[in-house]
């Protein structure tokens, strides 16, 4: 199971990634690499018997949730 304080990193991530203004921005790479990183080593640490595409597209849409909630609350 992942922590809540990882999947905050990984939304922050995610969302750094794929919501930048600029598509070309180092940063953004950055974040992108980061993300990735993250998620393999969160899916070897906690799924590793779940095929690593169903994992990335469940663990992004928990990201979109936590972003969507902390957006309203903000």
């Amino acid at each position: 199971m992942i922590s809540r304080e990882q999947l905050s990193r990984l939304a922050e991530l995610y969302d750094q990634f794929q919501n930048s203004l600029r598509p070309l921005a180092p940063e953004r790479a950055a974040a992108g690499s980061a993300f990735k990183e993250m998620l393999i080593s969160l899916h070897a640490a906690h799924a590793a018997d779940v095929p690593f595409d169903h994992f990335r597209r469940e663990t992004i849409e928990r990201c979109r949730e936590y972003l969507r909630k902390n957006k309203t609350q903000s």
